[in-house]
């Protein structure tokens, strides 16, 4: 049985991150112009480094990355699939985090991405933060994005190539938690996507005006898209 878990999010509770779990749900704070750089500076040192980590060092985790230029993105109310544990709402303050699995500070369980429980037209925005390749059905995900999402209202996209995909999961498999536990699946997931395989399942799904925008030294981009 789905249950909606409350959305008021005490942000005071949730101040303290350098010394949160993988797991444990947080805010993401948008950073200052000298974090900024002082992350670009140590960006080999950060691909080492684990979320925990890069907070100790008063610096940017590489997970946060994708949730700051989500942010900049949003508008009203959010719908965030795949939100794990679901920071990017949270940081956000408006809208609901959906997942197939339990993560602690997911407000919806769900159990298929491509059957939403929402009327027609109840989202601004939807996003899908780094986890449209993990979904199998994904053509049919985003199509399901198209309905919840009003008129005027955008879809939010950010990936990796699958070239980058490959490496970087490689590169931060000790510091992935995640992927230790449940491991890819080859036969339905995929390890990144190209500019050309997003921009097509946003536009059969009927959005339209997909813009590209890299970030992070061009190595991962936010798609955005209209209703």
């Amino acid at each position: 049985m789905l249950s909606l878990k409350m959305n008021g999010y005490d942000k005071l509770s949730l101040m303290a991150t350098k010394d949160l779990g993988y797991f444990e749900p947080d805010i993401v704070r948008r950073p200052t112009w000298p974090k900024v750089l002082a992350s670009r500076l140590a960006f080999p040192l950060l691909c080492l480094l684990s979320r925990e980590q890069s907070l100790k060092l008063g610096l940017i985790p590489i997970d946060d990355e994708r949730v700051i230029q989500a942010m900049k993105e949003a508008k009203g109310r959010v719908l965030d699939i795949g939100c794990g544990a679901n920071n990017f709402v949270r940081s956000y303050g408006n809208g609901t985090g959906v997942d197939i699995v339990d993560w602690k500070g997911c407000d919806l369980v769900i159990k298929d991405a491509a059957k939403l429980p929402f009327k027609d037209g109840e989202f601004d925005t939807v996003s899908y933060i780094a986890c449209l390749n993990h979904i199998p059905n994904r053509d049919d995900s985003v199509k399901e994005a198209y309905r919840v999402t009003k008129n005027g209202g955008k879809v939010i996209v950010t990936m990796i190539t699958p070239r980058m995909g490959k490496f970087i999961h490689w590169l931060r498999f000790r510091n992935d938690p995640d992927h230790q536990e449940r491991c890819i699946d080859h036969d339905h997931e995929l390890m990144g996507m190209s500019p050309s395989h997003v921009k097509k399942i946003m536009t059969v799904a009927g959005f339209k005006n997909v813009k590209r925008r890299r970030f992070v030294f061009g190595l991962n981009s936010i798609y955005t898209a209209t209703k």
